[in-house]
């Protein structure tokens, strides 16, 4: 027998135990469920490897990924560009406070999967300004949040957009409902029925059909301006 099994015998189980069917070692725990089990806080002077699966781990966390481990790579990090949501997720920071955060420039959500925003709270994407685009308040900043279909939280309706919505691109819509205002350039519209007005300003000499000039119904001289 190996003097690591041995190891078993020398010590009080409940504070060191080798499972030698499963190769397991527990320390602080008689039925060890990982390579080595540790029922406790362990303590290094430095922690090396994958730590992804972590939890807790506030500056890590927002850092990204060292890039090595000395040389002064291990305090340079990087982070990849896009964080893809995979499954429907709910972003609800606890009652502290409203605000979630990641340092992704993007966010890509996988067909099927819903990223959700609970309801008074607000999720920023790249917040350590990454990106090469710029917003404000976060100077340097443009997260991308990427999806086919925006929806409303409960998924029945359209989203509300509070201050507005920029469209650098082209707008497409089956309808457009509600009343336009501010400078609206480049518009030509086609109406299938009348249209009534108090008043037309403009040129009228597309218009076809209009009474002969001086006629008691000319509308051209009551109308245009």
């Amino acid at each position: 027998m190996s003097r690591a099994r041995d190891l078993s015998r020398l010590s009080n189980p409940t504070n060191f135990t080798a499972d030698g069917t499963t190769g397991r070692v527990g320390l602080g725990s008689e039925n060890p469920t990982a390579k080595l089990n540790v029922a406790g806080i362990v303590s290094a002077t430095a922690f090396y490897g994958d730590g992804s699966n972590l939890e807790g781990v506030g500056g890590g966390a927002g850092l990204g990924t060292a890039l090595g481990e000395s040389g002064g790579l291990e305090v340079i990090y990087y982070t990849d560009n896009v964080l893809s949501i995979g499954a429907t997720i709910t972003v609800d920071p606890p009652s502290s406070t409203n605000v979630a955060y990641t340092q992704y420039a993007e966010v890509s959500v996988n067909s099927g999967a819903d990223l959700i925003i609970a309801s008074g709270d607000d999720f920023i994407p790249d917040v350590l300004g990454l990106s090469t685009a710029g917003i404000t308040p976060l100077s340097g900043a443009g997260g991308r949040i990427r999806a086919d279909l925006f929806t409303n939280k409960a998924g029945t309706g359209a989203p509300t957009f509070q201050t507005g919505v920029v469209v650098t691109g082209v707008a497409t819509a089956t309808t457009f409902d509600g009343n336009v205002t501010g400078n609206v350039t480049g518009v030509a519209a086609t109406f299938s029925g009348a249209v009534v007005a108090s008043a037309f300003v403009g040129s009228g000499a597309s218009i076809t059909n209009l009474p002969a000039s001086g006629d008691a119904n000319d509308i051209t001289a009551c109308l245009f301006v």
